[in-house]
């Protein structure tokens, strides 16, 4: 049965694709129709429009419904005292503290400066910039781990680059060694 009304759909179809003028009557009609048909739900649907001149404070019924004036519910929702926890605490696993050198010395001091300070002052004066796996940007240098860094200082000390970790690097002179960590 359900062969048969399957092939008498595809027999009307081809009919009606068969000839261009009786397909595109078709096509006009339904257009036609699909017209007329959005037109009635539109107006079936029509909302209703009220007009601004009235009375002032006077209430108009609707039609369709009353007017029901409501009062708005206040409803009370418990809060904890605080956060569970800190949103905006970074996490030193994976952002260690940037540990700075505190250490001045004064100028009035009366001794002079070690051998070691002036290597250390050179290695502080460097900043880490990238670390991308065994790859490292000291002052603006790409180096990887053995190569010269050049000295900012000027003191023609022979700093090296001992070490990539994943937010640090290890830059050392002689016995002096300085860890630098990314901002």
């Amino acid at each position: 049965m359900m062969s048969r009304t399957w092939l008498s759909i595809r027999r009307h179809l081809l009919q009606l694709t068969a000839d261009r003028k009786r397909f595109g009557v078709f096509c006009a009609l339904l257009a036609l129709g699909m017209l007329f048909w959005t037109r009635l739900i539109v107006i079936q649907d029509m909302p209703r429009v009220a007009m601004a001149d009235g009375v002032p404070g006077q209430v108009v019924q609707s039609e369709k419904k009353p007017v029901v004036e409501s009062v708005p519910v206040r409803r009370v929702i418990p809060v904890a005292e605080g956060p569970i926890r800190n949103p905006f605490r970074i996490n030193p696993t994976y952002y260690p503290p940037v540990i700075k050198n505190d250490k001045r010395n004064d100028e009035d001091s009366k001794s002079d400066l070690l051998p070691a300070d002036i290597v250390r002052s050179a290695l502080v004066s460097h900043r880490l910039e990238a670390v991308m796996g065994s790859v490292a940007v000291v002052s603006g240098q790409t180096c990887r781990v053995g190569t010269t860094v050049q000295d900012l200082t000027g003191g023609g000390h022979r700093i090296e680059l001992a070490e990539v970790r994943d937010r640090s690097v290890l830059i050392r002179c002689g016995d002096v060694q300085h860890v630098l960590h990314l901002d």
